[in-house]
């Protein structure tokens, strides 16, 4: 993951100091003690499954800030932190040659609802690697609910539960989940029987 961030930036500056500080911040805000989900283990399972796709990113590179930056702000008591986000990407950006912060900005933000976009299919690809772990293992996907709970900790759960049923159910009134055709049959089935069983439960 390291090399993939030196070579990305690389391709926009060449200040190794620069790109130091950027890759150490990002590490050390994916590494925070309050943080059991959205981690360095959430940014490295959006990379395998980046990796494991057939589909070719319009912008790679773009694609690729976009994933590192899309938590660099995480606070369960904040409700911008997409916005928050995707302004730490154009603060680190500014002094480079990169002329993508605005779809970046953008496909951060949209990490956010999770809606269809209509002109980036990036923007797509990125909300369906975000969301993949939806549709995994039950194991894994019941692990997933742990520790966004324990990043919920805060909050009793009477406030908690009925919050996160309304989360889940808006997944399950959508057409799809999953924005692309290859998340949709690969993730899809899954992922609603996983959010369904979830609810049940809460």
């Amino acid at each position: 993951m390291r090399d993939l961030f030196y070579s990305t930036l690389n391709n926009y500056t060449n200040d190794i100091d620069y790109v130091n500080d950027f890759y150490s911040y990002i590490i050390n805000q994916y590494n925070s003690s309050s943080r059991f989900y959205h981690n360095i283990d959430h940014l490295t399972f959006m990379f395998k499954e980046l990796a494991q796709s057939s589909i070719l990113p319009l912008n790679r590179d773009a694609l690729i800030l976009s994933i590192f930056y899309h938590d660099a702000i995480y606070k369960s008591t904040k409700k911008d932190n997409e916005y928050q986000s995707a302004l730490i990407l154009e603060k680190h950006l500014a002094k480079t040659d990169f002329k993508h912060v605005e779809l970046c900005k953008n496909q951060i933000n949209a990490t956010k609802n999770h809606a269809t976009s209509l002109i980036d299919p990036d923007t797509n690809l990125l909300i369906d690697i975000d969301l993949a772990i939806l549709g995994h293992k039950k194991n894994v996907y019941q692990l997933y609910t742990e520790n966004v709970r324990k990043e919920y900790s805060i909050h009793p759960k009477f406030i908690y539960n009925p919050a996160r049923k309304k989360a889940m159910q808006h997944f399950l009134e959508q057409d799809r989940i999953f924005k692309t055709d290859e998340f949709y049959n690969t993730y899809e089935s899954m992922a609603r029987d996983n959010i369904s069983k979830e609810i049940n439960n809460l």
